[in-house]
């Protein structure tokens, strides 16, 4: 392999370990839950709480936007997707050329 194309991916696989989980430098920023502790002289008291039912309304879902169709230019980038995608593929699979340089016939045999 190339020295250029193998330092090039050192850097990108280094920047996105980075990325991932972070680099060993970064401060600590996390701070714990502070948990208060109850006196030990009290009695533990549990306290529950009445269960109110409320008669109301029926749940509405917000609908944002108009009752209009999608745009032509939705239609229209989802289409230049799917070529992108259709052309991608078509690349993936398609058989490798050989170069003109390449000679494919095995050599004459030794008479």
């Amino acid at each position: 392999m190339k020295l250029k194309l193998v330092l090039s991916s050192i850097v990108i696989l280094t920047a996105l370990f980075l990325s991932a989980f972070g680099s060993s430098a970064a401060p600590q920023t996390a701070t714990y839950q502070d948990t208060a502790v109850p006196p030990a002289a009290s009695p533990a008291v549990t306290v529950i709480v009445p269960t109110v039912v409320l008669q109301t309304t029926p749940a509405v879902i917000p609908v944002t936007g108009t009752d209009v169709s999608a745009g032509i230019w939705t239609l229209v980038l989802f289409g230049l997707l799917g070529l992108l995608a259709i052309a991608f593929l078509v690349a993936l699979f398609s058989p490798r050329s050989t170069h003109e340089h390449i000679d494919l016939n095995p050599p004459p045999p030794d008479v």
